[in-house]
This record gives C-alpha cells, sequence and structure tokens, in this order.
C-alpha cells in the first residue's frame, strides 16, 4: 500500500466519522423538541393615526414563540401591493421573540383604511390576522 492510498483511507474515514456525528446533531436537535410552537402578538392591531396621501410608513408587529417547539412562519399574505412584510425566514425556538415589519404606503388611499396582514405558521392557531388603521388626508383635501 503507498502512502498515497492510506492518506485516502484516512480521509475517507475522517470523512465517514463527520457525517455520522452531523446526522447524530440532527436527530438529536429534531427529537430534542416536544410539544408545538404557539405565536402570541404583543399587538395584532396597529393604528397609525392621520397620514397624509402618499406617505410610506413602517410598524413591526413584535411575537413571541410560547411553545415548546421551533415556529416557523411559512408565509405572510396581505390583502394589497400597498402593504409589503418583511420578516425572519429562519425558525424560532420556544421562548424567542421576533417581529414582522410591515411597510404601508398610503398612495391612492383616502379617508379610513383598514388593512388585514394573514400570518400562516406552522403553530396550532396556524393563520392569524393582523391589522393596520388609519385615517388618511388626501392631498386637496377633497376627503369624501
Amino acid at each position: 500500500m503507498t502512502v498515497i492510498d492510506k492518506i485516502l483511507r484516512i480521509i475517507i474515514i475522517f470523512a465517514f466519522s463527520a457525517n455520522l456525528v452531523s446526522c447524530k446533531n440532527e436527530k438529536e436537535q429534531e427529537t430534542r423538541y416536544t410539544g408545538k410552537p404557539k405565536i402570541q402578538f404583543f399587538n395584532s392591531v396597529y393604528d397609525f393615526g392621520t397620514l397624509a396621501e402618499g406617505e410610506t410608513v413602517e410598524y413591526a408587529f413584535k411575537y413571541k414563540n410560547t411553545g415548546t417547539a421551533p415556529l416557523k412562519i411559512k408565509n405572510i399574505i396581505t390583502d394589497c401591493g400597498c402593504t409589503v412584510p418583511e420578516y425572519d425566514k429562519n425558525t424560532i425556538l420556544p421562548g424567542k421573540e421576533s417581529k414582522i415589519k410591515v411597510t404601508f404606503n398610503t398612495s391612492g388611499f383616502r379617508n379610513n383604511i383598514y388593512k388585514t396582514i394573514t400570518v400562516e405558521t406552522n403553530a396550532d392557531t396556524s393563520r392569524i390576522k393582523l391589522v393596520l388603521t388609519a385615517f388618511i388626508k388626501n392631498n386637496n383635501n377633497l376627503n369624501y
């Protein structure tokens, strides 16, 4: 057996051992959690108050995983393109907090608005509605 053959065998044995350890860690991580995730929002409705038409505003809906398993936000659906969500696509471990930042563009709106954001998760309550409200003043003061 040549030196190169011995080195190749050592590399193969090392790679195989490392793979076994990583598989074991993944299985331990999967089975470490029992129960289910639970999402709890600190506030599910936010009122921007009075805004000028054309203004762009943001709000962050903060939440916590109060369950006993990792929480995953699968999807967020808004009722129009004027409302754009940003959120953490990683899982949220039990006891940890995160937020969903929502940007709302008031262009083309006037008077009272009511925008919904539907959050789909892997929790028991898999669909949660968040609400943004505001009163939009028209630039021409012709609110009707």
